[in-house]
């Protein structure tokens, strides 16, 4: 705070004061007391005044910096009524006692709402989990009765499954720290895992994938990155050209990190667009054209990327590929 704040705070008191010290000079003026007392009195008081002005401001000055020094070495910032110091003046146990009681129903609320957020992830994980039974089922039924109908029902399944999969990462993206399991894994049988999820899709859309150039290991979370590689596959071959998808999977090692590269043969994304494809919601003039974008899958893959320590990248040029490039680092601990 500073000395000119206070005086414009206090500007009523002080003004009052002055006009108190006048109007008694003007009696004692008009009851005979001379110039020079009068001068000598104004110098008293005005030493008083001063003197109890600035002594009044350093102590606040010193108990504001002292709650703020309180606040600052707060984790939680709310517990700041509870941890400071007893207060001084009444005036601050009427500003305490109200500050309390609105930190305690805000607590509260944030309890309650922290509750039923709870409550409604574990009903949709719940949910989900019993979803994934009768989807199962139609493709059991339908792997045991293969016809041209069926195979397209197996590959509605499979995308109605990539959905509620999604559904379920996003539910558990606040706590991911508390579902991987890290460890070495192939990048390769990651890729395979996740083609052999979309069999029945990659068929009926004729796409041709080469993965002959995947045989690293990196240390990670297989199903997380199975996700994430689902994700990228389904945004290719959604958004193809009318060219025979290609879908080429390669992987690279370097001293610093393994690359994994996805590039398809698809319409590819505008420049103008590309910075924002990791955007929530964002689904672009591509999403726009009857591809039944809803913004989340490559949101997903960002999100789930950073909590992993791995950096996604995607490159493209209008017309003819995009390129979606995930970045695993090395590490000299994770391989003791």
């Amino acid at each position: 705070m500073k000395f000119s704040d206070y005086i414009n705070d206090n500007k009523k008191i002080l003004l009052i004061c002055l006009a108190g010290g006048l109007l008694f000079s003007v009696l004692l003026f008009f009851f005979g007391l001379g110039t020079s007392e009068l001068l000598l009195l104004w110098l008293c008081f005005a030493g008083i005044f001063f003197f109890t002005i600035w002594t009044d401001y350093l102590g606040k000055q010193k108990r504001i910096r002292s709650l703020l020094s309180t606040l600052d070495s707060l984790d939680q910032k709310y517990l700041l009524a509870e941890i400071a110091d007893k207060p001084e003046t009444e005036l601050e146990k009427v500003y305490f006692r109200l500050l309390k009681t609105a930190l305690k129903d805000m607590t509260d609320e944030i309890a309650d709402s922290k509750r039923i957020n709870t409550e409604y992830r574990d009903y949709i994980e719940q949910w989900i989990h019993e979803i994934k039974v009768p989807i199962t089922g139609i493709e059991l039924i339908c792997e045991n009765h293969k016809t041209d109908v069926t195979r397209k029902i197996i590959t509605q399944t499979e995308l109605i499954g990539q959905e509620v999969e999604k559904v379920l990462f996003y539910a558990r993206l606040g706590s991911v720290e508390k579902d991987y399991l890290i460890k070495e894994i192939s990048l390769k049988d990651c890729v395979l895992e996740v083609l052999a999820r979309n069999k029945q899709f990659l068929i009926q859309n004729n796409v041709c994938v080469h993965t002959d150039a995947v045989a690293d290991t990196v240390y990670s979370d297989q199903k997380w990155i199975c996700f994430i590689l689902n994700q990228i596959i389904i945004n290719s071959i959604k958004y193809r050209s009318v060219q025979p998808p290609v879908l080429r999977i390669t992987s690279h090692n370097t001293e610093n990190c393994v690359s994994l590269s996805i590039t398809d043969n698809g319409i590819g994304i505008k420049p103008s667009e590309i910075s924002r494809v990791f955007d929530k919601g964002f689904v672009g003039s591509n999403g726009r054209v009857g591809a039944n974008a809803t913004g989340m899958g490559l949101y997903l893959c960002k999100q789930l990327c950073a909590k992993l320590g791995i950096d996604i990248d995607i490159k493209s040029e209008v017309g003819k590929y995009t390129t979606v490039l995930l970045y695993f680092p090395k590490s000299d601990h994770l391989n003791m």
